[in-house]
């Protein structure tokens, strides 16, 4: 009974729009949050090359891959590690980030959050959370990122089915009333589940 008086957080979109949104090129700004999956536009049955498909210009990319891929991975892990104690990302640390992060936790973090500091708590949190479930899928073979701007706007592709997978976004539903108790680790493995239906149906 109690449960019917939670105060409930904002929708996933209205909080892309006030924290994420405003970091993309004016011109070319979402309004909302994307899909958890899709088949990319550029996957036509073969296995893609992604180091063919990245299209942001060489020395941008390298930084966003080292954004990703060291900065905030290593942020993730020191960051998470104050809330459960690890040095490597596994679905135990998903889990247990996941778990701390309720509806006051998140409430918390908006209610410190400045969306004109791009260093907010929020926008800095939801991308942590979202690198964290990318280098998971990456540790399986077959997943890897396709860099994009901002860095957050990036994605995690299956090469073999082009199936992208929106972890920021996941993340940000996480952070929301939209996704906060779906549970990350269940989902992660209904997102596997369903590319390799798509794969064995090939």
């Amino acid at each position: 009974m109690f449960g019917l008086f939670k105060k409930k957080l904002p929708h996933c979109d209205e909080l892309f729009i006030k924290y994420l949104s405003p970091w993309y090129n004016e011109d070319d700004r979402p309004k909302m949050t994307r899909p958890d999956m899709y088949q990319i536009a550029a996957f036509e049955g073969q296995p893609l090359d992604l180091d063919d498909l990245q299209y942001l210009m060489p020395e941008y990319l390298e930084q966003v891959k080292a954004i990703i891929n060291d900065t905030m991975t290593n942020a993730a892990l020191e960051d998470f590690s104050l809330i459960y104690k690890s040095d490597t990302i596994s679905f135990e640390f998903l889990d247990g980030v996941d778990t701390y992060y309720d509806r006051v936790k998140i409430t918390e973090l908006i209610k410190d959050s400045d969306p004109k500091d791009f260093s907010n708590p929020y926008l800095v949190t939801v991308c942590e959370f979202g690198v964290l479930l990318g280098q998971l899928f990456r540790k399986i073979e077959g997943y890897d990122w396709l860099y994009s701007h901002p860095y957050y706007h990036s994605i995690i592709v299956h090469k073999e089915t082009g199936m992208g997978i929106t972890v920021f976004d996941w993340a940000v539903k996480k952070f929301s009333e939209y996704g906060v108790d779906d549970g990350y680790v269940a989902k992660f493995h209904a997102a596997i589940e369903e590319v390799n239906s798509r794969l064995n149906a090939y």
